[in-house]
């Protein structure tokens, strides 16, 4: 392989597979990226067995080939370069020389025929659906669900977003929770449609809303019986499925919250974040006490002190007190658009309540707790 390439592509799909190569994985193999020059371009490949990236990027190819050497110091390299172009050549021993300017490396590395390369994810798949839908959709459903998934390692079936059908059929449902929260969006498909549920890994969602930025048409996504495959522009990413069962969210999703409170979104989240300074570390408690027009936020820490803060609001029903953890509030209102009016819909103060916005689509539930 003899190749020259530009630098800032490079960089960028390099970049990308940084977060798909596990640094702490203990097969050696799967810290390496699988480098294939063919006519007119360079695929790259990174893999964590779970989470498979192939990009491809423009490059002139003087001799084909193929090496697999470490995609972290690769990327390091290429990004400390001055020169707006990168030459690439294998070396007899498997490596891979990078040069640029008066800088010239070696990377040793290994026999690309080990390197696990792409899943053959649709091979002997007997139910195989393909959906589309545009790119900055996709980009907002993951932004406002993949927040709430679950870090518990021992709960793997809430360890990803889950993608369903909407009750009507033409559109997909994308659900995240970790028990304490929720957050359901729903968009119009472009093309296709789900059969049934499937359990999205947290991180192969959070590398594919990686690829969205500055891409623009639609994203094809192809689920087989194991596998979900998605394609944008010249990024493939393959993720294997969350075996387990879902939760059934429906029943979560209050029917009837007929005490609503609306306030400035910028505002509210601005009194969370300073009344919470002074909340449990822990439980990150603050208690919301509501009567007509004007909200409180207040939080006590016996060992530190205590805060509040007054805000205007609509609701003219009757006085309630309810506690929420303050940070669970805190990052809805942060995926929500700036000077936006948000709707927080009660009912008791044992009951959950539900976050809005002016997309309908789009439903936030949080548990209460004991202030």
């Amino acid at each position: 392989m003899n190749i020259q390439l530009d630098r800032e592509i490079l960089l960028t799909v390099l970049g990308r597979s940084q977060g798909v190569v596990d640094k702490r994985q203990p097969m050696a193999i799967l810290t390496n990226v699988l480098l294939t020059a063919v006519t007119g371009e360079l695929k790259i490949i990174a893999t964590d067995l779970e989470v498979s990236l192939e990009q491809a990027c423009p490059a002139k190819v003087k001799d084909a080939g193929q090496v697999a050497v470490s995609a972290r110091k690769l990327f390091e390299i290429v990004r400390e370069s001055s020169s707006d172009k990168i030459t690439l050549k294998a070396l007899d021993n498997k490596g891979l020389e990078v040069s640029y300017g008066r800088s010239d490396f070696k990377l040793l590395g290994i026999d690309p025929a080990d390197h696990p390369g792409m899943p053959d994810s649709t091979a002997g798949a007997k139910n195989t659906e393909i959906i589309s839908l545009p790119v900055a959709e996709l980009s907002e459903m993951i932004r406002k669900t993949v927040f709430a998934v679950s870090t518990d390692d021992t709960r793997s079936n809430l360890a990803g977003v889950y993608l369903d059908k909407t009750d009507k059929g033409n559109g997909v449902r994308m659900v995240a929770t970790d028990g304490h929260r929720l957050a359901v969006i729903e968009r119009k498909l472009s093309s296709g449609a789900i059969g049934g549920g499937v359990i999205l890994p947290r991180k192969g969602v959070s590398e594919l809303a990686k690829l969205l930025v500055d891409q623009d048409g639609d994203v094809t996504i192809t689920l087989t019986g194991s596998e979900a495959i998605a394609t944008v522009g010249d990024c493939t990413i393959s993720m294997r499925l969350v075996e387990g069962t879902f939760p059934d969210y429906k029943q979560v999703v209050p029917k009837d919250s007929p005490k609503v409170v609306t306030a400035e979104r910028d505002e509210l989240l601005q009194s969370l974040r300073r009344v919470s300074i002074l909340s449990s570390e822990r439980a990150r408690g603050v208690k919301f006490t509501i009567k007509s027009g004007l909200v409180t936020v207040s939080a006590n820490n016996p060992d530190i002190g205590e805060a509040s803060e007054e805000l205007v609001a609509d609701y003219s029903g009757d006085d309630l007190e309810i506690g929420f953890n303050a940070r669970y509030v805190i990052d809805v209102l942060g995926v929500l658009p700036e000077h936006a009016r948000v709707e927080l819909c009660l009912n008791d103060q044992m009951s959950p309540g539900v976050v809005r916005g002016d997309d309908r689509d789009y439903r936030y539930v949080v548990m209460p707790m004991r202030i």
